[in-house]
């Protein structure tokens, strides 16, 4: 199954550049993360993207080979380790299907265009 990287990276940057704006480091306590997450949620809901996202998001801190630093928005320079941290906490505080094990099926994260994104995504049946 294909999934956009650039989604992925949209609702992160969505929930590290609005907490940045305010802080100048990572929160030791990641719930300060929450009001955050709360709307990257309602976003990416509004948007058809959740179901996704949350798959998206177990393929990322899962999978090796990913650069986790370059998903965090670009504003604050997070470091892989911290970035997985915080996609943990997402997952945990989404309650995702399948917590933080890897997705059953095999997943493609794919840079795609906001309309080529929709077009496949609407294509596919919701997972889950």
């Amino acid at each position: 199954m294909k999934i956009s990287a650039t989604m992925l990276r949209n609702h992160l940057g969505q929930l590290t550049l609005t907490y940045f704006v305010d802080h100048s480091e990572v929160p030791e306590d990641l719930s300060e993360l929450d009001s955050y997450i709360d709307t990257m949620q309602h976003d990416a809901q509004a948007a058809g993207d959740l179901p996704w996202l949350l798959l998206g998001l177990r393929q990322l801190v899962n999978d090796p080979q990913v650069d986790l630093a370059s998903y965090g928005g670009g504003v604050f320079p997070l470091k892989a380790e911290g970035m997985r941290d915080i996609i943990c906490h997402v997952l945990h505080r989404l309650d995702a299907p399948g917590g933080i094990a890897p997705p059953a099926l095999p997943i493609t994260l794919e840079s795609m265009s906001g309309e080529a994104w929709r077009a496949h995504r609407d294509a596919m049946q919701p997972p889950g």
